[in-house]
């Protein structure tokens, strides 16, 4: 009963959704993400549905959803940790986006922007830029490296400061699980 009580208090985020995909993020593409996402979920112990310790833009918990479909194909796909960890990470920044923000991924950005995504208005037909994503994951780590690794992408963010739009950064550490989602 307390424990159904504490969920209903917490905000919960079905995964599984990413897959539909974004306007600058193809439903194909997506599911590639979300697999990265599930296998990093995976080899981290983590079950289907597990509780993320946040920081930034929101402090509270928030409860996350997803299936685990792990098996050797995507095992034999998914050898690369550090390309998994990233994408897995894209995964749930841009989740954490288009609940945290008013945006959502309408493009994905050049090389030698300092940023991953441009964010604009959902409801927006022409999706204008509004805001810049940068992404990054760790697939196990600490509060003190998530804390290095946030420090590092605001200066690489700055690249990018001649737009004059608000920049997002999104630091996901999938061993406990935690992120720091927060506007610079």
């Amino acid at each position: 009963m307390q424990r159904d009580i504490y969920r209903a208090l917490i905000m919960v985020l079905d995964i599984t959704e990413v897959k539909e995909g974004f306007p600058g993020i193809s439903p194909v593409s997506a599911s590639h993400l979300y697999e990265s996402f599930e296998v990093v979920m995976h080899q981290s112990g983590h079950p289907e549905e597990v509780t993320i310790q946040m920081k930034g833009i929101s402090e509270d918990p928030i409860s996350l959803h997803w299936s685990d479909c792990y098996d050797d194909q995507k095992e034999r796909t998914y050898t690369d940790l550090q390309y998994t960890t990233e994408h897995g990470a894209v995964c749930l920044a841009v989740m954490l986006a288009k609940t945290l923000t008013q945006y959502t991924i309408i493009e994905r950005s050049r090389k030698g922007t300092g940023v991953d995504y441009w964010l604009g208005a959902s409801d927006d037909v022409l999706f204008q830029r509004k805001a810049r994503l940068e992404v990054s994951g760790i697939f196990k780590g600490n509060e003190k490296d998530v804390a290095r690794r946030f420090a590092e992408k605001v200066m690489q963010t700055a690249s990018s400061d001649s737009t004059e739009l608000p920049v997002f950064i999104s630091v996901v550490e999938f061993g406990t699980p935690m992120a720091n989602f927060n506007k610079r």
